[in-house]
């Protein structure tokens, strides 16, 4: 990862090619030199196993290619005005051995972790496209049928990360489908519906523990149905969540987040009661809307043990001290090359206010899907 080392005045004596990377408007090619330079100084730099980061002066200083950095006018000039001005503390680049092995397979990390030094924004974007398909004559001699399934999502995530306070936010979009022999009634059936807005502020009381407020909305767009039926199992804003959550939250180490909220407000509501069963939700029979007040805790964990694996967990937990809720969500990214990847989710749910019919006690919900397609990360 890349971050800032301060420096003294005397870092800037020793180090005279020392350039100043915040509060200044880098350009694009600044950022492709730096890189450039970084995948050169490769070999040499893991040749050194005693430190494990080196400063970008220190890189500077290892070959002629700082002469070759000295002679752009943009560096020269943020050098020129760095020496007329008496600071006392000079932000310079510490590079990690681990960006410097990878730079030249993945470029834009290493630029977005360059950029990320300069500015308290952050912004991400991901496409995926998940198909599925199968066919088989109706002669095939084992038989069978022909099925095809499709997934889409769109999420985006844009935040302003300082030491002290972080504002973070999150939207996403599912949207999947596929066809069944078995339901002579619809041709496609929805198998994936949820849109969802998530955003958390916090603000640092002490090391790794913040005061936090945070809000979450969902709902679907699309109607699902039973199978070979036309009862509705959910349609168009029915139904609608939104939480809402004050407490404190817990970072004990990069990528995990645990939340605790001792005050919890949890809305429910159907905006079409007729056609979709309100009793499958929490709610009570004609019921649209429903409040609740409560505790919570939210725990979200990102993990990747190599490049190409990265596994997203997200666990939460409400209750309003008569019925719990709990819902676990797993998602596992097998990153192939640019464009493919390969997704394995795991979804286990408990409702203890949801009875299904037939049933005289709320039971697990779980699904699961496997899929591979388009993938492709913006930033």
């Amino acid at each position: 990862m890349v971050v800032c080392a301060v420096t003294n005045l005397a870092a800037q004596q020793l180090y005279p090619d020392t350039f100043r990377l915040q509060d200044q408007d880098m350009t694009a090619d600044i950022d492709m030199l730096l890189l450039d330079l970084i995948a050169e100084q490769s070999e040499q730099l893991h040749a050194n196993d005693t430190v494990d980061t080196l400063t970008l002066a220190e890189v500077l200083r290892m070959d002629s290619i700082e002469r070759e950095i000295r002679e752009i006018d943009s560096l020269r000039a943020l050098n020129a005005s760095l020496m007329e001005q008496k600071v006392e503390q000079i932000p310079t680049i510490a590079i990690e051995k681990s960006w410097i092995k990878d730079a030249e397979e993945d470029r834009n990390d290493v630029l977005q972790a360059i950029r990320e030094m300069r500015s308290h924004w952050r912004r991400e974007a991901t496409l995926m496209a998940q198909i599925t398909q199968n066919y088989v004559t109706p002669n095939w001699y084992q038989g069978g049928s022909s099925s095809f399934a499709g997934l889409g999502i769109a999420k985006g995530q844009i935040g302003y990360i300082t030491d002290r306070f972080t504002w973070e936010n999150t939207g996403e979009w599912r949207m999947g489908g596929s066809t069944v022999s078995a339901d002579s009634l619809h041709k496609v059936n929805t198998t994936d519906d949820l849109f969802r807005v998530y955003s958390k502020a916090n603000l640092r009381v002490v090391p790794k523990v913040f005061a936090s407020i945070s809000a979450e909305f969902e709902t679907r767009f699309l109607p699902t149905y039973k199978s070979n039926s036309m009862e509705l199992k959910s349609a168009p804003f029915a139904p609608l969540r939104f939480n809402a959550a004050f407490g404190i939250d817990y970072k004990p180490v990069k990528n995990l987040s645990v939340s605790f909220s001792p005050i919890s407000y949890k809305v429910i509501h159907m905006a079409d009661t007729v056609r979709v069963n309100p009793t499958d939700y929490g709610l009570e029979k004609g019921q649209k809307t429903q409040h609740n007040i409560g505790s919570s805790v939210r725990v979200e964990y990102v993990w990747k043990p190599v490049r190409e694996v990265v596994l997203e967990t997200k666990f939460y937990l409400y209750t309003n001290y008569r019925n719990v809720e709990i819902d676990l969500e797993t998602n596992c990214d097998f990153i192939i090359n640019r464009f493919l990847s390969a997704r394995l989710m795991l979804h286990p749910r408990y409702d203890s206010s949801v009875i299904m019919k037939g049933d005289d006690h709320a039971k697990l919900q779980f699904r699961e899907l496997l899929s591979i397609g388009f993938a492709h990360k913006f930033r």
